[in-house]
């Protein structure tokens, strides 16, 4: 597993500093160019999408639904948010789509949530050639696993295609099931989501949206050296992604070493009433696996799993002291099934700043 969580970026710049050797980004990357693949793709559109039902036994009839769609660019183009807004005979969704520029290997992956259990579906990977994009990864139909292929086609700086297709035989042939032609609005993107205060646990982010400046304590290597420590400062901002389901939160930090891009998605799960929270940093432009948690009596608790010199750990990230103004995080490693637990990083947040 590669290292993508907030700490470990954190550790990287760090370690920059004492001048351990890490692997130059820039001469790793295939195609400098793909940074800004999906530059066309940053504004409002009017979406029209015919789906349908695609299984091993069958398909189904054809679905049409008429939305929105508004994309915002993250870290300069290195990544950007998708919203998307539909409705149709076959009901009414929210969705969103996660896209992260990797630089190391050139290629984008594309990641869609929608509300019904705000998970982030398994990711597909690819790259434009010739003003086309061309992904690959797996999805699940009728139980079973199958390839899944997206295609961004006919790009103009008004208007495109996209669709989505299975294929049951390993990629020989293919079925579309996904159709959407995209027209551009001619109007500003609005990013801001409107709100409808409450008290749920779908609102336990809530304090959060706004505008922070933090201070971070991070370990170098917790296991082998917990005392050796750094500090970093920066800012901090969180914002709804759709009201009651989906929020984001970016972290730009500055350390000797240098200045780190960090994002937290952060998905709510009706269903189960849990929270999952990915992260993604723009030195990778990759999505580690998410933490799972909530709230209770004004403190969240978030585990997950990682990997850290070498060794399989639990990770847990705990919000505490929170109040109008401030809040604190407090992350910590396992390595006995969380018995006990070592402290990775430590960071204070300051309302505005």
């Amino acid at each position: 597993m590669h290292a993508k969580r907030i700490f470990r970026a954190c550790l990287l710049v760090l370690a920059a500093t004492l001048g351990w050797q890490s692997p130059s980004i820039a001469g790793t990357a295939k195609d400098q160019d793909q940074q800004h693949a999906f530059d066309f793709h940053f504004g409002t559109w009017k979406t029209e999408i015919t789906s349908r039902d695609v299984t091993p036994s069958g398909v189904g009839e054809w679905v049409r639904f008429d939305g929105t769609v508004i994309d915002q660019p993250l870290w300069n183009g290195k990544a950007n948010l998708e919203k998307i807004e539909a409705s149709g005979p076959g009901g009414h969704f929210q969705g969103l789509t996660l896209f992260l520029y990797d630089p190391r290997s050139g290629q984008w992956s594309e990641q869609f949530a929608g509300s019904d259990d705000g998970t982030l579906q398994e990711p597909t990977y690819g790259e434009f050639r010739d003003g086309r994009g061309v992904f690959h990864g797996w999805t699940e139909s009728g139980g079973k696993k199958v390839l899944e292929r997206d295609i961004w086609s006919a790009i103009t700086p008004d208007s495109y295609h996209y669709e989505i297709a299975s294929s049951f035989d390993g990629g020989k042939t293919w079925v579309t099931n996904f159709v959407a032609q995209l027209t551009r609005l001619k109007k500003a993107p609005d990013y801001d989501t409107h709100y409808t205060p409450g008290t749920g646990p779908e609102h336990d982010f809530d304090f959060n949206l706004g505008h922070w400046s933090t201070r971070i304590q991070a370990v170098l290597h917790p296991l082998s050296s917990p005392d050796a420590k750094g500090s970093l400062g920066g800012t901090h901002e969180a914002y709804r992604v759709w009201d009651d389901w989906a929020n984001i939160g970016q972290l730009e930090v500055d350390g000797p070493g240098g200045h780190i891009e960090d994002l937290a998605l952060r998905l709510y799960d009706r269903k189960t009433r849990q929270w999952r929270v990915y992260f993604a940093n723009s030195a990778s432009g990759t999505l580690d696996a998410p933490l799972v948690g909530g709230f209770k009596d004004g403190v969240g608790t978030f585990v997950g799993m990682d990997e850290v010199d070498g060794r399989t750990v639990l990770t847990r990230n705990v919000w505490s002291d929170i109040t109008a103004t401030s809040c604190r995080q407090d992350w910590a490693i396992s390595t006995d099934g969380g018995r006990t637990w070592v402290s990775t990083w430590t960071s204070t947040d300051s309302r505005g700043g």
